[in-house]
């Protein structure tokens, strides 16, 4: 690209860390001129190509000006830092993207797009081009000052909201000033987050070094504040100071005389003073409250007038003659101003757009009391009235009942056609009205451009309505009387019906006469109307007599909010990747993966594994794979990360599932792969299966601070050396140092608190979530304080140093003098020492340590909902998201995970268990006060997309290796059609079992007590005692066969046995005959079909449990095929069926299709 001719004038854009940045102005240049010698230019990220004479360098980072190819050569700003070692420039790329992604404000600098480009070393960051900054507006207003009630309007309170935005999202900027303020003709915008910090991660070791980067006049002189929202406060007061100043502020002693000098109103003059005391203490806590008081004091000298923003606009001549041929005499802007009334009404008009008739907010129809007129915007500020009518009050209702009509408030927004007087004030006002023509649009093209997508957004958004009604309905306490006890196990009777919906709900049992102590954590097992059983947590604790179970709203509100976001996110283009609502709401337009030669990490992976794995490699936007029974979608995952991470190792891979044990096996078998940076997140550990607990965040937060306290010794060893220092004494020092750093915290904390009182306990669900959350970092400061003064007292033990019993500050401050005696330990030595058990006692805080540590992984793992539990995650973003069982997930669950990356693989099975959103279909009021759609809410979104995506995008696996041959050719021809390739891999010796023991079903139709048990009126659950007994008799033989050398596993452990059926009643009796055995041979679970989906077993049982006269099938019927499917595949070796042939034979469904294929395939039906 030829450069520029010398001598052109300079415009601004956004700074590099503090510096104005000066741009060549330059002509337009047209799309071709873009491309013309593409070869000389600069490109990042393979689409923005840097425009010559426009690099700058300052602070931490290279700026320039770029051109985006992947948008037609619209002009960007692209800020590049060095992808090195270097933490420093780690650390300024994050910040200055999270933060980004955490705001969304019109007055702070849209974020397009960031990432690493690996080939040029570098992070970028690409902002919206605006060539102005607040400097720059301000010298182009001298040499007249402007007036206070100008700054306030244009510059102070959308500046003071930007803030508020941000620190209310926990994010500090730390470097406003006025180069960092840009301006875009018509507002200001906050830009330049590289020295931001998440509010809600405490200082890092690399804070000072960010932070010191802050120049005066703009940084406060104290250091008490720095990295506090006062900080900021204190900025945005000096930036809003030099507005009304007419000469340039250069230093501190600048702001004392510029106040002096001010020529503002007193409460304005007074409300700066504080924002810029040097006391921090005095100034407003953070920018919300600084706007809220900027507001006030403007509101206050408003308060007799309205703040009404005026409309003007031309009339044609056209227009001008209609009016006043019809106005009686009067001219054409005494006519408007009479017929308009005190409500008006746009409309956006359709207008033929390459042949096609569309709604444009260029154009509108204004509609007052008895006039209608049409008007264009000239320009993004000037409006034209093309046309005037003057019609009848009711024949102009027409158009005030279009759902695309918006009504204007005349005390808000009223019309002139005379120029006005405050061009500012007209053009924010043109401004705000087609912003609601350009929604006003939007919101039509969702109700008519297509509405069957639209559908989807309002039926996901009508479910999560009705999930939250739901969940608040589950929420009320449930007051019971206790009836009997079985080991853990508690049947009481409550006062009104339970249904199905409570069933796995955790509650806390109080008494009735003590509804505020501690209580009894248990999970509600059975429900069967007023009858139900709940399980203690932990055994040996007793159930209160009379007593009411209360639940914990904060999972459940928390679930539902995270929902809602991620709608939201969906609908406004706000997601990691903005276009992942045209993708999900019309799958067609995702582009076809390329696929991606690799070497797999086994010589046996699957060929369709291979397969899948290339293409999901490949794939920009969305990939999606079925993953029937035992086709190994586990290894399929695994290989896909392993060989991403391989090709794009600085990239950060999400990995989430419905199920905890689909995630437990996911990462396990990543870790044994050689991916050891992963990352398991549980709010809740004992969720997590012992083999991957390692994964855990608190486990290998601890492994690392572990780490890095060594790499500590090691450095104070080498010190010790050097400086001729006892070795044990120095590393004591260090000891007692970070001792104090959490002293410290605890103090802070203690102060932030104030005074404890009786309703200060973490279990009083009326304590504020601010001080509920106070009082956790309080508890969790005193338990570190009190660890750290252990170790003290363990060290100094150990080397016969003594030590008083109460070590507070002043104690730990002597004993450090007292260690650092000697000679080379001076206070340089004590300098290091402070500083190295500062950052030290940061690592013990989780609240301080994850943010730091979670980067550092490559994979992050969770379940859907649970994984932003975390709230240092939502900080993140991801390269990869791949979710397992998606299955089993509804859309808004999904879109959870989906809006926080930028490429998507989805594994699943739309024949296994579907979303789980049958609980909300059982309260029929929900459904019709919320208008849900049974047929499209029931179907997963992963169908959705299976459906409507190019095949390109899709991918089957279909070689399976759990179930031996005879059970996997059931489930084939059953459940897949016949399509599955069977290669078992058996666990059980070959020797040890007969073929004709694979596949059985024992049949009860034989027994005059066949039949299921009565059930009470209104419960959905049943029982059978007969097959219960049957199935306790099986696992004796299963017990006493192996034994005796049968079924014997090939690694020498005892037989797994996994015991199914639909119902939770039919469980209880199970367990109860069960208990009767002494069982030293195999394990047993027993458990409904709803909770095993991604767990298998030697040996499955299943009770059918339904048999009766009337030819109820429940949860057999062919509708709930996904939940036999599921039910019958957990085998590896042996599948035993237990229940009525006859009773299943004679419907159709699932079960009949079995037993066909049972007696005509070489399997055996046996009588009981």
């Amino acid at each position: 690209m030829p450069a520029l001719p010398e001598g052109l004038g300079c415009r601004s854009a956004f700074s590099s860390a503090g510096s104005v940045v000066q741009y060549p102005e330059r002509p337009v240049r047209t799309n071709r001129s873009f491309l013309e010698g593409a070869w000389a230019v600069r490109l990042i990220a393979g689409r923005y190509a840097e425009i010559a004479n426009t690099r700058r360098v300052g602070g931490q980072a290279e700026v320039f000006e770029a051109a985006d190819l992947h948008q037609g050569g619209r002009h960007v700003a692209v800020k590049l830092v060095p992808a090195t070692s270097d933490e420093i420039y780690r650390i300024y790329f994050e910040r200055e993207t999270a933060a980004h992604h955490k705001l969304d404000h019109p007055n702070i600098v849209s974020l397009l797009d960031s990432g690493t480009d690996h080939g040029a070393g570098v992070y970028y960051v690409v902002l919206s081009w605006v060539p102005v900054s607040l400097q720059n507006w301000l010298v182009a207003t001298a040499p007249e000052t402007p007036g206070w009630d100008d700054v306030a309007e244009v510059v102070a309170l959308p500046l003071a909201s930007a803030l508020a935005h941000a620190h209310s999202m926990a994010v500090l900027h730390r470097d406003i000033k006025p180069s960092n303020v840009l301006w875009d003709g018509e507002k200001p915008l906050i830009a330049d987050f590289a020295l931001s910090k998440i509010k809600d991660q405490l200082a890092g070791a690399t804070d000072a070094t960010v932070a010191g980067m802050t120049s005066a006049p703009w940084a406060p002189p104290d250091l008490a504040s720095r990295g506090s929202t006062r900080f900021d406060v204190y900025s945005l007061a000096a930036t809003l100071l030099q507005c009304v100043t007419g000469w340039e502020l250069r230093d501190l002693p600048d702001i004392a005389r510029a106040l002096d000098e001010a020529d503002l109103p007193p409460a304005v003059l007074a409300l700066l003073r504080r924002c810029l005391s040097v006391d921090a203490a005095k100034r407003p806590a953070d920018g919300q409250q600084f706007y809220l008081e900027l507001q006030a004091i403007q509101a206050a000298r408003s308060e007799n007038w309205h703040d009404q923003k005026v409309l003007s606009f031309e009339l044609s001549g056209t227009a001008r003659r209609s009016l006043e041929e019809a106005g009686e005499g009067r001219s054409a802007d005494n006519v408007i101003a009479g017929l308009l009334g005190a409500a008006t009404y746009v409309l956006p008009r359709l207008k033929n757009i390459a042949g096609r008739m569309v709604l444009t907010a260029d154009e509108f129809r204004l509609v007052g009391d008895q006039v209608e007129l049409v008007l264009v915007f000239k320009n993004r500020h000037q409006l034209l009235c093309t046309r005037a009518e003057i019609k009848d009050f009711d024949e102009l209702e027409r158009w005030r009942h279009k759902d695309e009509a918006v009504v204007l408030d005349s005390r808000d927004l009223t019309w002139t056609t005379l120029r006005s007087t405050n061009p500012q004030r007209a053009a924010a006002a043109a401004d705000e009205l087609r912003l609601l023509l350009e929604k006003a649009v939007q919101d039509a093209g969702d109700r008519h451009s297509d509405t069957f997508k639209q559908a989807r957004l309002t039926n996901w958004s009508q479910l999560i309505e009705a999930k939250e009604a739901l969940e608040k309905r589950l929420e009320e306490p449930i007051t019971y009387t206790r009836v009997s006890r079985d080991g853990v196990l508690f049947d009481v009777q409550t006062t009104t019906p339970l249904t199905g919906a409570f069933l796995d709900q955790e509650r806390m049992a109080r008494p009735v006469d003590e509804p505020a102590m501690r209580g009894v954590a248990v999970t509600i097992a059975e429900v069967d109307g007023t009858d139900i059983t709940v399980r203690a947590t932990r055994p040996g604790v007793d159930l209160p007599f009379h007593g009411v179970l209360v639940r914990d709203r904060t999972p459940s509100q928390a679930a539902i909010r995270r929902q809602k976001t991620a709608l939201a996110a969906l609908r406004d283009g706000s997601s990691a990747r903005p276009h992942l609502r045209e993708l999900v709401l019309d799958p067609s337009v995702a582009s076809a993966p390329e696929p991606v030669a690799f070497e797999p990490l086994r010589p046996d992976f699957d060929d369709d594994k291979k397969i899948a794995v290339a293409h999901a490699l490949g794939s920009p936007d969305l990939f999606l794979v079925q993953g029937p029974p035992g086709t190994g979608k586990t290894s399929f995952i695994a290989e896909l990360v392993h060989q991403h991470l391989a090709a794009r190792p600085g990239d950060k891979v999400l990995l989430v599932s419905q199920m905890h044990v689909a995630i437990d096996n996911a990462v396990t078998r990543l870790y044994r792969s050689g991916v050891t940076s992963v990352v398991r997140l549980s709010s809740r550990d004992d969720n997590v299966d012992p083999d991957a607990a390692h994964l855990l965040l608190s486990n290998k937060l601890r492994a690392w601070a572990d780490e890095i306290r060594a790499r500590a010794r090691a450095g104070m060893a080498a010190l010790a050396d050097r400086e001729g220092l006892q070795v044990d004494h120095l590393s004591l020092a260090l000891l007692v140092e970070e001792a104090l750093a959490t002293l410290r915290q605890k103090t802070e904390i203690a102060e932030l608190l104030g005074p404890l009182d009786d309703d200060d306990r973490l279990d009083n669900e009326d304590l504020s979530e601010e001080r509920a959350e106070l009082l956790a970092d309080y508890l969790r400061a005193v338990e570190r304080a009190d660890t750290a003064a252990a170790e003290v007292r363990t060290a100094a033990r150990a080397l016969e140093v003594t030590v008083p019993d109460d070590l507070g500050e002043p104690e730990l401050e002597k004993l450090v003098a007292g260690l650092l005696d000697a000679p080379g330990a001076g206070p340089r030595l004590r300098e290091l020492l402070r500083t190295q058990g500062d950052w030290l006692a940061s690592l013990n805080d989780p609240q301080t340590a994850e943010p730091m540590f979670l980067p550092t992984q490559s994979v992050v793992a969770g379940t859907c909902m649970g994984f932003l539990a975390n709230p240092h995650i939502q900080n993140m973003q991801f390269d990869l998201c791949i979710i397992d069982e998606a299955s089993r997930a509804t859309a808004p669950e999904l879109l959870v995970p989906m809006t926080r990356a930028k490429r998507w693989v989805m594994v699943g099975d739309t024949k296994q268990l579907p979303p789980m959103v049958e609980e909300v279909f059982e309260h029929r009021d929900l459904v019709e006060t919320f208008d849900l759609d049974k047929m499209f809410l029931t179907s997963s979104l992963f169908d959705i997309l299976l459906g409507e995506a190019p095949p390109a995008c899709t991918a089957s696996l279909v070689t399976q290796h759990r179930m031996a041959q005879p059970i996997g050719e059931l489930i084939s021809q059953v459940f897949y059609s016949g399509t599955l390739v069977h290669d078992p891999v058996p666990v059980l010796a070959p020797e040890s079992v007969n073929d004709s023991d694979r596949l059985v079903w024992f049949s009860t139709s034989r027994r005059t007590n066949r039949h299921e048990d009565a059930r009470h009126a209104g419960s959905a659950s049943t029982s059978n005692k007969l097959e219960a007994k049957k199935v306790a008799g099986l696992v004796a033989r299963l017990d006493t066969d192996v034994r005796a050398g049968k079924y014997a596993r090939t690694d020498g452990g005892k037989l797994e046995v996994l015991i199914l059926t639909g119902y939770r009643r039919q469980c209880t009796e199970i367990e109860r005959a069960l208990r009767r055995l002494t069982l030293r041979h195999v394990t047993v679970q027993v458990k409904t079909v709803d909770a095993v989906q991604g767990r298998e077993a030697d040996v499955v049982i299943f009770s059918v449990t339904r048999s009766n006269l009337s030819g109820e099938l429940g949860f057999l019927a062919d509708r709930y095929e996904g939940r036999v499917n599921v039910a019958l595949s957990r085998a590896r070796e042996l599948l035993w069926i237990v229940g009525d042939s006859e009773f299943c034979s004679s419907k159709q469904g699932p079960l009949n299709r079995v037993l066909t294929h049972i007696t005509t395939t070489g399997g055996r039906v046996q009588y009981l």
